[in-house]
């Protein structure tokens, strides 16, 4: 853990001031491997561990917390690392320029391996990449070498952050996997400052036929309006199955899952039948993942646009983005806060 990054930190128990405690021990005059973070008002103390703050308001984690952290944990470690379509899928998904990134202070709101704050800090930017599980395990080696990259690791509902200091927070794909991602947005875009930007997405709902008919669709599926009714009910359809599935699946080991999430890779290769499954990427490494990171979190909500864009209004944030997608919704916005 770099000493730097405490002027970002706050407990996530009463929001003070995090401080070294007297058994921290640097590796160098900037770096704490091992040691522990003491609260100025609270007296509460956290670990640092392989140079990782492990900032919890309570390290006795509910069981679907705890799950959720174990899951994700099996499935980043093992992620097949750096994409070659990254940069581009993070730019999109963003829906922030190129340009926009250099010199802004980043937050990666559930970072994952870490696949897209390595993109934010090739893009110029300086990245607080946060998480629940271990994987963030993967960056500590890019992290002792790269000045700009912090790693922390904690819960998005209690996110042991100061208020008000990011230029940029995204969360891509991560809030849905949390008892209440309302609650997650707001976290969130409290961390923002004034003028910065919020931007993430979720899982889409297909909710009503006017809903649903009036979702932004990427370019190229405009032939996709001849059968649009056809497919709200196959959306619909989709998400009972994979609802009534995930009834069983979140109740299994994660490596007994993980082995049966094997064969749906491979299916994922068939045409047509690849679309059963729940990632049709063209490296089975990759659908594999996906494919585990469908079926085994515990919490997995799903969204309109017209839910996630009230929130961003009681958050305080205007909108100036909205994410077009597929037939399947992928709800996602970028917003300015007021």
């Amino acid at each position: 853990m770099k000493l730097s990054l405490l002027r970002y930190l706050a407990c996530p128990a009463c929001g003070g001031g995090l401080a070294l405690a007297g058994n921290a021990s640097s590796s160098g005059q900037e770096e704490v491997q091992e040691g522990a973070l003491a609260c100025r008002s609270c007296s509460q103390e956290y670990p640092v561990a392989a140079g990782i703050p492990r900032i919890f308001a309570d390290p006795r984690l509910e069981e679907s917390v705890r799950q959720t952290k174990e899951a994700f944990g099996w499935e980043w470690l093992r992620y097949p690392g750096a994409m070659p379509e990254d940069r581009s899928v993070f730019l999109g998904e963003t829906q922030i320029p190129e340009g926009d990134w250099k010199g802004r202070l980043v937050l990666d709101g559930g970072c994952g391996m870490g696949r897209y704050a390595s993109v934010a800090l090739e893009l110029g930017a300086e990245v607080v990449a946060f998480d629940l599980s271990e994987s963030l395990l993967r960056l500590s080696e890019e992290s002792r070498r790269e000045p700009r990259l912090h790693l922390v690791q904690g819960d998005i509902l209690r996110p042991p952050l100061r208020p008000g200091i990011f230029d940029v927070v995204y969360s891509l794909g991560v809030i849905h996997h949390t008892r209440s991602a309302r609650e997650a947005l707001h976290r969130l875009g409290a961390l923002v400052k004034p003028g910065g930007l919020l931007t993430l997405w979720v899982y889409g709902r297909p909710g009503s036929w006017r809903s649903f008919s009036s979702n932004p669709l990427r370019g190229g599926r405009e032939w996709t309006g001849r059968i649009r009714p056809l497919l709200w009910l196959v959306v619909w359809a989709r998400m009972i199955l994979s609802d009534c599935a995930r009834l069983l699946t979140t109740r299994m080991s994660v490596p007994l899952l993980y082995a049966l999430c094997r064969p749906l890779a491979a299916l994922g290769a068939v045409p047509l039948l690849k679309y059963l499954t729940f990632s049709v990427h063209p490296d089975y490494r990759v659908r594999l993942q996906e494919n585990f990171d469908w079926l085994s979190p515990p919490y997995q909500s799903k969204h309109t646009k017209e839910e996630v864009r009230a929130w961003f209004d009681a958050a305080g944030f205007e909108v100036i983005g909205q994410l077009s997608h597929g037939a399947v919704p992928k709800v996602g916005f970028a917003g300015r806060k007021r």
